[in-house]
């Protein structure tokens, strides 16, 4: 059924009045007297200053020389952080999840390789602005099924085109090893390693052979052109390899693969980890987790436990918070603060939504305090893991991006009706 004009002529009005339209370089920004927390483990300066220019970190510490030209906030008793990373999301793909025309996600077939969401973002939906609200100002949002679902994106969450927003086009390959997309593709637990370990031999015969791929005269092999030139970045080891597999074994079985093709391995979900994670600190792998998902929900994951976060860091893993959605990443936050409650230190857990995504994904500059970083920064007017915490200000490459949203307009629309139509109601 065919929505009414007036209803899509006033999404589009809300939606498009919440993007920040173009503007001249940005002037240097002092946010002064806040409490900054650092990167790594050194404790949150209690009175810095850090100053923005040029789209990037210029300082961080005492207070200093001010820039000419600069703005000054005065940040006292608030806290400042590094811009939020959302390390698996929707946004920008989705819009409404059910609408087909609206969401482009869904891979129909299994060994999709050379599929890029960079292909089907759009930095104008309604979402965007919604997500950075939150505190998020970057994003990775990549493939949601597929035995081999494609490769991901990153994108800063400001921007009118694609080309200003999405910061690497190519970041990861996605293998979906689980009950939902995996074991449903090829039937068994066995089939699905097999197809995954066939691909990954191809890619490397491949990237040995390919005169003889091209003059026809190879061996036949389980992808077309395309899929194996996906994979040939992380056959060398230049991209990684997101691995989403819950159950302990499938967890095992990921890492001997790793092992084998020398991957640079990523796992997610990982809704069992702990029973492993021994076997995952001292590969060094880290682990993309969601701590609101802690429930038996499939036979792959009936070990799944809420301080599966909180278990994994003490065993010295690398731990990256996610929430694996389109309309939920502006609650990242409150999945940090979910593990902080279920045991995770609150320091790993303010790492694991800033450097540690940026980290396991190779994104110099993204997820820290510190000079010449990318002036990704966001102040908040408490701690951030505390639910009466609102963002006050929210920067991306320097430049303070506004918070209102479809949402915050509807509420102003529809706050206050006229009398008249009030009565008749």
């Amino acid at each position: 059924m065919r929505a009414p004009a007036r209803c899509i002529g006033l999404a589009i009005a809300l939606g498009s009045t919440a993007i920040p339209a173009r503007a001249e370089p940005p002037a240097p920004v002092v946010i002064e007297h806040a409490k900054v927390y650092l990167p790594g483990d050194r404790a949150p300066l209690e009175d810095g200053t850090v100053v923005l220019a040029g789209g990037a970190i210029l300082s961080v510490g005492a207070a200093g020389a001010i820039p000419a030209g600069a703005r000054t906030l005065d940040a006292r008793g608030k806290v400042v952080t590094a811009g939020l990373i959302d390390a698996d999301c929707d946004v920008g793909v989705v819009d409404v999840e059910h609408e087909p025309q609206a969401n482009d996600t869904d891979v129909r077939e299994a060994l999709t390789p050379a599929l890029r969401m960079a292909d089907a973002y759009n930095p104008l939906s309604v979402l965007v602005p919604v997500a950075r609200s939150g505190g998020v100002t970057s994003a990775v949002v990549a493939p949601r099924r597929g035995l081999l679902g494609g490769r991901s994106l990153f994108a800063n969450l400001a921007g009118e085109s694609a080309s200003e927003a999405v910061v690497r086009p190519a970041l990861a390959q996605y293998a979906h090893l689980d009950e939902e997309s995996g074991q449903a593709a090829t039937g068994t637990r066995g089939a699905m390693w097999l197809v995954i370990r066939e691909a990954l031999e191809d890619a490397r015969f491949y990237a040995t052979h390919k005169p003889q791929y091209d003059a026809n005269g190879a061996r036949q092999l389980s992808l077309h052109r395309a899929g194996l030139e996906a994979l040939l970045p992380v056959v060398r080891g230049e991209e990684p390899l997101v691995i989403e597999a819950h159950r302990a074994s499938d967890i095992e079985t990921a890492l001997l693969l790793a092992d084998e093709f020398r991957l640079r391995l990523v796992l997610s979900g990982a809704s069992e980890a702990w029973m492993v994670a021994g076997e995952i600190a001292r590969r060094k792998v880290p682990v993309i987790v969601d701590p609101l998902e802690d429930l038996p929900e499939r036979f792959d994951r009936l070990h799944a436990r809420p301080d599966n976060a909180a278990l994994l860091s003490r065993n010295g893993v690398s731990v990256i918070i996610a929430t694996f959605s389109a309309y939920g990443v502006r609650l990242l936050w409150q999945h940090a603060g979910n593990a902080v409650r279920m045991g995770l230190d609150h320091d790993a857990a303010l790492r694991a939504i800033t450097e540690a995504p940026a980290d396991a994904f190779g994104l110099r500059g993204y997820g820290r305090i510190e000079p010449a970083a990318v002036g990704n920064v966001v102040v908040w007017s408490g701690d951030p893991f505390l639910t009466s915490t609102q963002v006050e200000h929210v920067f991306v490459r320097g430049r303070e991006q506004p918070l209102q949203t479809r949402q915050t307009l509807l509420l102003q629309r529809y706050r206050n009706l006229p009398v008249e139509r009030a009565a008749a109601r």
